[in-house]
């Protein structure tokens, strides 16, 4: 009987033995991937204000291309000023 309770207690240990080792495993893993994302955070910070600045120079481009339609039309005038077509 003595030997049953000592091969039950031995398969108990073990089985705890190996959920402890997974969970440390698992947990190892989590670690590894918060430090990749992590570092891709650390970069996103330093590339946004390039992203911003590319932004407002873009920004400050848009009356250009507003102007642009304007443009066609006074170069159309001017080198076709009496439209004729043809």
């Amino acid at each position: 009987m003595l030997k049953v309770v000592l091969v039950l207690q031995l398969l108990i240990l073990s089985l705890f033995g190996f959920f402890i080792l997974n969970i440390q495993t698992t947990v190892n893993e989590l670690s590894i991937q918060l430090d990749s994302a992590l570092l891709v955070i650390e970069d996103m910070k330093n590339v946004l204000p390039e992203i911003e600045q590319a932004v407002d120079n873009f920004n400050q481009l848009e009356p250009l291309f507003e102007n642009l339609a304007n443009l066609s039309d006074l170069l159309a005038i001017l080198t076709d000023p009496f439209s004729s077509n043809g």
